[in-house]
């Protein structure tokens, strides 16, 4: 096995129980807007500064800050219509439609890094994006349509998208370290949110009245997540950034819709998600062709 296909599996066995803890969070309402949520993302990355002098923080072009900065706020807004999206749906359902973004990644890589497109890509990519449609209908009215969160996550993969595809520069023209620094920081842009009076407001409001334990968990996610990027820009910076997309997002809905089904079958009182039979054909279905698409890309 390749290297960097462990660090991917250690990522996304972190974020599994990161996106977890967001579903909660954000279900049982403790936090209800996503803009407020990013911020407590930006301040962790702030925390780096201090970490500057124990790091070779290599400067970069100015033009190579702007990709970095833009890597940042690309990937800010990704995670705030993720958030949106969490608010609609249930959290496996969600993963399972991010699937789709290695289509978007290639294609952005194809264009603006040169990558190679197969024929096997194409093939495994229609694979992903049919899991993807699979879990976004909902039945309404005795019809079938689209979800809201299902344009919340394709908006959401766009950004997302971008941001690999910049992350990927950075680490091409500087060391790892030094590049995983810039790209940290860059991420603090989500504090920009912050010049917004309502924002600043609900923000203070919200941590005002949150309770230690739930402030407790979210200090435990931000630093269990914050981690799982040095994992993820390893991975990153020795595999194909299509492929490295891919598999990301091919593993991660598993390990959640493995722990959905755990925790709403023996701690429903923390999330509970559909575990009847049809909803889990669905949700398996889509996942066997997650599977195969891997497959596919992977030849």
């Amino acid at each position: 096995m390749i290297n960097w296909i462990y660090f991917v599996l250690i990522a996304q066995g972190i974020w599994a129980v990161c996106a977890i803890i967001d579903k909660f969070v954000i279900s049982k309402g403790y936090i209800r807007n996503p803009a407020v949520y990013i911020v407590l993302n930006g301040l962790m990355n702030v925390l780096l500064i201090f970490l500057l002098p124990f790091f070779d923080f290599e400067p970069m072009k100015a033009a190579d800050i702007f990709i970095a900065m833009s890597a940042g706020i690309s990937l800010s807004i990704a995670v705030t219509l993720y958030y949106k999206a969490v608010q609609h749906d249930e959290i496996s359902r969600i993963k399972i439609m991010y699937q789709m973004e290695p289509v978007l990644v290639l294609m952005l890589a194809f264009i603006l890094l040169g990558d190679v497109l197969t024929k096997n890509y194409f093939i495994g990519f229609l694979f992903l994006v049919a899991a993807g449609l699979i879990v976004s209908y909902n039945r309404a009215n005795k019809s079938l349509k689209l979800s809201k969160s299902f344009y919340l996550v394709l908006a959401s993969i766009l950004f997302a998208a971008l941001g690999y595809i910049a992350a990927k520069h950075v680490l091409s023209v500087t060391g790892f370290w030094s590049a995983f620094l810039w790209l940290r920081l860059a991420n603090s842009s989500a504090l920009l949110v912050l010049l917004a009076p309502s924002i600043r407001k609900e923000f203070v409001e919200t941590f005002k009245s949150m309770k230690t334990g739930i402030r407790g968990l979210l200090g435990f996610k931000m630093v269990i997540d914050f981690s799982s990027f040095v994992f993820a820009n390893y991975a990153l910076l020795n595999g194909p950034v299509a492929l490295v997309a891919a598999l990301e997002t091919s593993i991660s809905p598993l390990l959640v819709l493995v722990m959905t089904l755990a925790i709403s079958l023996y701690f429903p009182g923390i999330l509970k998600e559909e575990i009847n039979k049809k909803a889990i054909l669905i949700k398996l279905s889509a996942i066997v062709l997650v599977a195969i698409g891997i497959v596919f890309v992977s030849l």
